[in-house]
């Protein structure tokens, strides 16, 4: 009898400490990763960046160091030996629940640290009653009441993954805006672009990385940005596509010289409005084609028709390639809304049947006579991915 008891508790903590390995580096590689490079990125003064494999490697040493030592002062019974790997597991959710301010700082919260320290502290209280309970002994012949610690010891575990993962970030918006930065601090543009798609996240972070990818994946005749930018979800018209000191958009992980490369350039004031350094340099013809396409996109994201119109005609009148599509789509809502005479070579910029035909059939749907509820989700199932839902939304 005791050396069947002896056999099975053996498995079993072999077993369980497998699973608590596994769910402490898959929680600090794949979900937690990007958090903790962010902290340290932000306490570090932006001086060290995370490697998630080696964070992840040696956070999971830590965790298993600290349960060790738990089973080493506490012998619980069989039945709820997985109550061991609390403290670990109560850590690790703490160091992973850190936000992030406008200004780029991350921080944790006094209030989870002082519900982190209040579960450590009666952890040991806890422990030395659980020790005292003999119905948690029990064992039979027959193999029941080892059945019995593997469903007590899963419940166990599961309840304290669901403890971990809850004290940890789970903002989404902010998973998905740095596992992009990441992406194109890699160089998978591609796979930055496609990740967190349909979930429709967004925040200025997020959307200048987006447009960052787009600006890479240069097809040699016309930049994606016109093409995919209104694709995704745009933070709001007041957005920026170019970091600032201070406030949104900034880099959460790095440094964001990539994103100045991109331009040729780096503005002497990031304070000053985009629009004008972007015109300012091109003027001058010290910045990279892509600058053009910041400075159109940003006058669209502001709904700035008739300064987009502008400067579209320097750009693109004498190019014989098609218009790119959101380019195209602005301006039949600019040509069909005002008089354009003033604007030299505008009416030398051509939009496709297909695209006049779509807006024509866009405008009736806008127009139809239905309650705000329904037509909101006719233009999104139809049209979301177009410049005239983003234009027009309320």
């Amino acid at each position: 009898m005791s050396n069947y008891k002896k056999d099975s508790t053996t498995m079993f903590d072999i077993v369980c400490a497998v699973i608590f390995v596994l769910i402490i580096f898959v929680y600090f590689y794949s979900f937690q990763g990007d958090i903790l490079g962010m902290t340290q990125y932000s306490w570090s003064d932006h001086q060290t960046h995370y490697d998630r494999l080696t964070g992840g490697i040696i956070f999971t040493l830590i965790a298993c160091g600290i349960s060790a030592l738990s089973a080493l002062v506490f012998t619980l019974p069989a039945k709820v030996r997985a109550f061991h790997y609390m403290p670990a597991m109560v850590l690790s959710g703490m160091v992973t629940g850190s936000t992030v301010d406008g200004a780029g700082h991350a921080s944790i919260s006094w209030g989870l640290i002082i519900f982190a320290l209040f579960l450590l502290a009666i952890y040991p209280y806890a422990a030395n009653k659980l020790q005292k309970y003999r119905w948690l002994y029990s064992y039979t012949r027959d193999g029941s009441s080892y059945v019995t610690v593997w469903w007590y010891n899963i419940l166990i575990m599961a309840l304290l993954s669901v403890l971990m993962y809850g004290m940890g970030n789970t903002d989404r918006t902010l998973h998905t805006r740095l596992a992009v930065e990441r992406l194109c601090h890699e160089g998978k543009y591609k796979e930055a672009l496609e990740y967190g798609i349909p979930k429709y996240d967004h925040d200025e972070g997020l959307t200048m990385w987006r447009a960052y990818a787009l600006a890479k994946l240069n097809d040699g005749k016309k930049m994606q940005m016109g093409e995919r930018l209104f694709n995704y979800n745009i933070h709001n018209a007041k957005a920026n596509l170019l970091p600032r000191n201070g406030v949104e958009p900034h880099s959460l992980l790095r440094d964001c010289y990539p994103v100045w490369q991109v331009l040729g350039f780096v503005p002497r004031d990031v304070n000053e409005t985009s629009e004008k350094y972007l015109a300012r340099e091109l003027r001058r013809g010290t910045a990279r084609s892509a600058a053009k396409d910041y400075l159109l996109c940003t006058y669209l994201m502001k709904k700035d028709l008739p300064s987009f119109a502008k400067e579209l005609v320097k750009y693109y009148s004498d190019n014989k390639s098609p218009l790119p599509q959101h380019y195209a789509e602005a301006l039949l809502i600019y040509k069909n809304g005002r008089n354009t005479s003033h604007i030299d070579r505008l009416d030398s910029l051509t939009v496709d049947a297909a695209t006049i035909a779509d807006y024509y059939d866009f405008q009736y749907m806008l127009h139809e006579r239905k309650s705000m509820k329904e037509k909101t989700s006719d233009l999104k199932d139809n049209y979301f991915g177009t410049y005239w839902y983003y234009y027009f939304k309320k």
